[in-house]
Order: structure tokens, then C-alpha cells, then sequence
């Protein structure tokens, strides 16, 4: 966790320059990641074995277990320097696709759709060079390579470009985890539900890290959660 040096504040609301220090600071509710995986799913066996990345799903879980209103920043480093991704439009939808089938078909319990959201935040080249431009695709054209199976061509089409000296937009993935509503449960009782991941673990966030929840953790958690409500 960083000193307390930068602003807690909207990220919109500033402008954001590649390889400079992002606006916000790692904390309980806030969490960077340099890239852009998911789901254990989305990792090589390299990165698996050696530990390289873990997927954004355990973070995501965590926030959903604390249930609070808290931002996953994909693009921004550990140290928080700003890299981004580069995204043409095609790559944004891939992204809320996959986000979407994993929160909602690979989660337990499935998550309610209006307990997150995804927004693209602009990254300025450090250069102050300016971006090309995004191929223009028809209604049809899009909705075709949206459902091609494999290796997702926009990233492909992406790394060409790049190959030819041609770099789209600059973007940090912001994913919004938003406070959710009580639940009844087989007993009756109004509680948050605890989720668990397409691993079919459980996290929750404690200041600014992911602590895997055994079964006997997680009954514990309930029985304070019952408390604190029948306190309320």
C-alpha cells in the first residue's frame, strides 16, 4: 500500500498520461492490475506454474465479498504507472463479453448485472503524439467478428498495427464493483451473499489485499454479518 501522496478522487476528472503515476492509490476499495486477465482461464501455464499474473476474477470477488462500491484499474502498475491498453471498439465489447460471462455464468452465485459496470478511461501518450484512427466496421461486419471463436482477432489486429509503427488508443479498463442488496437465503434470513470464483474460491478484501476465505472462515463472516444486521 503507497503513502497517502495522491489524489482520492474521480480519475475522469484528470488527465491521464501514459508512464505517469495514476490519480488514485491502492487501498480497500481500490485495486491495480497491468494487465488485462480475467479468468484463471486466460492464463498460460507459464504464468500459472511461475505465479506471474493473478486473474482479476479473485480481486473482483473480493470486492463483491465486502461489499462496497470499489474500482479494479486494468492498465496500471503495481507502483501505479500508467501503461493502458491499446483498444480499438471491437476490443472494448470482447472485454465486457467476457467480464459479463464470467460475473454471470462463472460465478456462484451469478452476479446481478447491476452490481458492476465497465468504463474506458483515456491515456494520453507521454509524446503528446496523437493515436490513429479506428477502422470503420459495418453493423454486420461487427456483429461477425464478434462471434468468431479462437484467439480474438482485435487483439491480433491490435499487435499488427503496432508492427507497423501504428498505435491505437490508449485506454485503463476501470471495472466498478457497486454495493449490492440483501438476499434471503434458504433460511429466511436477508444476508450478502458470499461469492466464489470460476476456481470455485472465495475472497475478501482486507485494506488493500485478497484473502482466500476457507468454509469455516466463511460461516464466521455470516455470523458477524447476522449480527451487525440484527444490530442495525
Amino acid at each position: 500500500m503507497y503513502l497517502s501522496c495522491r489524489l482520492m478522487s474521480n480519475p475522469t476528472n484528470h488527465k491521464i498520461i501514459q508512464h505517469e503515476e495514476f490519480v488514485l492509490e491502492e487501498s480497500k476499495t481500490v485495486e491495480f492490475k497491468a494487465h488485462d486477465r480475467l479468468s484463471m482461464t486466460e492464463l498460460t501455464t507459464r504464468e500459472v506454474d511461475e505465479r506471474l499474473f493473478q486473474p482479476s476474477s479473485r480481486t473482483l470477488c473480493a470486492f463483491l465479498n465486502i461489499n462496497k462500491t470499489c474500482g479494479l484499474y486494468l492498465g496500471v502498475k503495481d507502483d501505479g504507472t500508467v501503461n493502458g491498453h491499446h483498444m480499438f471498439y471491437a476490443r472494448k465489447q470482447h472485454f465486457k463479453q467476457a467480464l459479463d460471462h464470467l460475473l454471470q455464468h462463472k460465478f456462484d452465485p451469478p452476479v446481478d448485472k447491476y452490481r458492476y459496470s465497465v468504463n474506458f478511461i483515456a491515456v494520453g501518450a507521454q509524446n503528446g503524439s496523437v493515436p490513429m484512427k479506428e477502422p470503420q466496421l459495418t453493423i454486420m461486419e461487427e456483429h461477425k467478428l464478434l462471434q468468431q471463436p479462437g484467439h480474438c482477432w482485435c487483439d491480433k489486429e491490435i499487435n499488427d498495427c503496432k508492427r507497423n509503427g501504428q498505435f491505437p488508443p490508449l485506454f485503463i479498463i476501470h471495472v466498478q464493483i457497486n454495493h449490492g442488496m440483501l438476499k434471503k437465503d434458504s433460511c429466511g434470513y436477508k444476508l450478502w451473499p458470499y461469492y466464489t470464483t470460476e476456481e470455485g474460491k472465495c475472497f475478501k478484501r482486507y485494506n488493500a489485499s485478497n484473502h482466500e476465505l476457507t468454509h469455516v472462515q466463511i460461516v464466521e463472516e455470516t455470523e458477524i454479518d447476522l449480527k451487525s444486521l440484527a444490530i442495525s
